[in-house]
């Protein structure tokens, strides 16, 4: 047996590190502290451990805890594992093919080959940008002696091919040309989408059907999203309704675009504009697909306008102007009402900017 051989452990994930090893990765023994984050050896920024030295010590207390050091690499390191987080950190740095669920969140792996990092921690974000030799994070298969489990939820490290990570400073290829939701970021956006209509749908089958709207209307090549995949999403938000593991009725929160407040910004009436498109997206931006009457008189006796009909006839117009509401059928006499849809602005990597120019610190030996 080799000197290799007779330290793997059933507690240690050897194969894992293996493959990982073999595919040029550098690793970490850890396993000093409460939750074994700490490392077991010294190393320097340079310096690749051989796989047998990391193994030994690990074996020789009984940890399963790696670390996967961060030399041309960044990992996005979410404090919370929230498919809204995740997926508008995959809208701002690109797709990851490769997630790992942590006991707290997710990890996001990525190149990088330098620029300049936002602090999102400065901007209010559970999130952490992890990257260079002197840092790392815990790797998958690792387990925390109090059970915490590093385990993958999306693709392989070392086998799925990484992406470049997308910072505010890239060049045009960093652009989202079509401005609809990237390949590699549609499960999630559907799924958040769903998570936040499922409180006001009648069934999973409506839900269904509004996965398919946005589906259609804002995912990228839309033919590759079966309506199987459509399917799971709604039933899983709907069980998640049923088993009361979503906020109901008005005891929930809806989100507004800042893109759709700044085509408001600037116009005469943008006080009055804005308070009727945050109305009608609590009134109706739960269902994308849905269209409505836009009466001033009904507005005005249900209680969601005080406006005079004036105002709001053109508060109405400067919605549409900005291309926040539209006409989704014609009056009809005696048969309908001019019904109306809300639109939703799609914005590209270009829009995106640094609220911080600051570069944050590097984590030194802060893996997570």
């Amino acid at each position: 047996m080799t000197a290799l051989g007779s330290i793997l452990s059933k507690g240690v994930p050897s194969q894992q590190m293996a493959q990982l090893h073999g595919r040029g990765f550098s690793l970490l023994p850890l396993g000093k502290g409460a939750d074994s984050k700490s490392p077991l050896l010294g190393f320097s920024s340079a310096q690749r451990i051989p796989l047998a030295r990391v193994l030994a010590p690990m074996h020789r207390i009984g940890s399963s805890c790696y670390g996967v050091r961060l030399g041309g690499l960044a990992v996005i390191d979410c404090d919370a594992d929230d498919p809204a987080l995740v997926a508008d950190m995959e809208a701002r740095f690109g797709a990851s093919p490769v997630h790992v669920k942590t006991p707290r969140g997710r990890h996001l792996y990525y190149r990088a080959d330098g620029g300049t990092f936002p602090n999102l921690r400065g901007e209010g974000l559970p999130v952490d940008i992890k990257r260079g030799p002197s840092s790392y994070v815990m790797g998958p298969g690792s387990v925390r002696p109090d059970g915490g489990e590093y385990v993958p939820a999306k693709g392989a490290l070392g086998v799925d091919a990484l992406p470049e990570i997308r910072l505010a400073s890239a060049g045009p290829t960093a652009s989202r040309p079509s401005g609809r939701i990237e390949t590699g970021s549609r499960n999630y956006a559907l799924t958040v989408a769903a998570v936040q209509m499922v409180e006001t749908v009648d069934d999973a089958d409506e839900l269904f059907g509004n996965l398919q709207f946005i589906r259609d209307d804002e995912c990228e090549d839309p033919a590759t999203v079966p309506d199987g995949e459509l399917r799971k999403i709604a039933d899983w938000a709907w069980s998640k309704r049923l088993e009361g593991k979503v906020y109901r009725g008005r005891d929930s929160e809806f989100r507004l675009h800042r893109t759709a407040l700044d085509a408001l910004k600037g116009l005469p009436n943008t006080s009055d504009a804005i308070a009727l498109f945050v109305m009608l997206q609590d009134l109706h931006g739960h269902a994308p697909a849905r269209a409505f009457p836009l009466d001033h008189a009904a507005m005005a006796a249900a209680g969601h306008t005080d406006l005079t009909r004036r105002r709001f006839l053109s508060a109405r117009r400067s919605l549409q102007d900005a291309g926040l509401l539209t006409v989704a059928a014609c009056h009809v006499a005696g048969k309908q009402p001019r019904t109306y849809r809300l639109n939703r602005l799609r914005a590209t990597a270009a829009n995106v900017t640094m609220l911080h120019g600051s570069q944050s610190p590097e984590k030194k030996g802060g893996g997570v």
